[in-house]
C-alpha cells in the first residue's frame, strides 16, 4: 500500500506528531540522531523528566553530533547515550513487514501513526499517544471485536502480521474450519508467504542522515543545471 498526498497516515504526518508530543509521551529526541527514517530516543518515567533529559541533550548537543557523524559504534557512546533506543518512523506499523525491517536489528522501538500489526518490538501510536508492549495488538486476537473486524483492512493486517510472528492464537483461529474456510485459508497463507519471501518491489525505506542527504540533493542539483544547460545550448 503506497502512501498517497492525502492519505490519513504518512511518516510525514507521523513525524509532525513525534515532534509535537514527544515530551507528554515521555521521550526525549536525541540530536543530531535522526537520518530520514530514525530517531534515536530515550525513553523517560514522567514528561517533567523527558523535558529535563531534552535541556540536558542540548547542552551536550555536540557531543551528539560527534558521535553520530563520525559513525562510531553503539559501544563507543558516550555514557548518557548508553540506554538509547534506535526507532523507526513509520505511517502505519504494518509497513514493518511490507519493508522487511526485520532485517535491521537496531531497531528497539517503532513509532507510527497507527498500530495496525502485531510486532516483536514496543510500538508507540502517535494518534492515539498510546504504547504498546512487544507483541500487544490493538485488538486483542482472542476477542470478540477482532472476530468482527477481521475481515477489514486494519483486522487483517493485524492478523497477517500475527501469522508471521508465529503466534498461536493467530494460528489457532487460522485453522478453526468453522470460522475460515478452507479456500480462504489458502489464500491467507499464501499472503503470509508472500511477506515473508518475496521483496518489496516499490522504492526501499531510506535511513539517510543529513550529510548524506546534502550529498545525493547536490548531485540532483548538478544534474539539473547539465540538463537545463544543455537545453538552453
Amino acid at each position: 500500500m503506497t502512501e498517497r498526498p492525502h492519505s490519513r497516515y504518512t511518516r510525514a504526518k507521523t513525524w509532525a506528531a513525534l515532534y509535537s508530543q514527544h515530551i507528554n509521551a515521555c521521550y526525549a529526541l536525541i540530536p543530531f540522531s535522526s537520518t530520514s527514517n530514525s530517531v534515536d530516543v530515550l525513553k523517560c518515567d514522567s514528561p517533567a523528566e523527558a523535558q529535563a533529559v531534552t535541556r540536558r541533550l542540548i547542552r551536550q548537543g555536540k557531543q551528539c553530533e560527534d558521535f553520530y557523524t563520525q559513525r562510531r559504534t553503539r559501544d563507543e557512546a558516550p555514557d548518557f547515550l548508553k540506554k538509547a533506543q534506535q526507532a523507526v518512523v513509520l505511517a502505519r506499523s504494518s509497513d514493518y513487514h511490507r519493508y522487511h525491517l526485520a532485517e535491521y536489528p537496531d531497531f528497539r522501538l517503532v513509532i507510527c501513526s497507527l498500530h495496525d500489526s502485531y510486532l516483536h518490538l514496543p510500538v508507540w501510536e502517535t494518534r492515539t499517544n498510546h504504547h504498546y508492549k512487544p507483541r500487544e495488538t490493538a485488538i486483542p486476537l482472542t476477542s470478540p471485536e477482532f472476530l468482527a473486524r477481521r475481515k477489514t483492512e486494519f483486522g487483517h493486517n493485524i492478523f497477517l502480521g500475527a501469522l508471521l510472528s508465529g503466534d498461536e492464537a493467530a494460528l489457532a483461529l487460522l485453522h478453526n474450519e468453522s470460522i475460515i474456510p478452507a479456500r480462504t485459508r489458502r489464500r491467507i497463507m499464501g499472503e503470509v508467504h508472500t511477506l515473508q519471501h518475496k521483496r518489496y518491489q516499490g522504492r526501499p525505506l531510506p535511513f539517510l542522515d543529513e550529510r548524506e542527504r546534502r550529498e545525493i540533493g547536490s548531485k540532483i542539483s548538478a544534474g539539473l543545471r547539465r540538463y537545463h544547460a544543455t537545453r538552453r545550448a
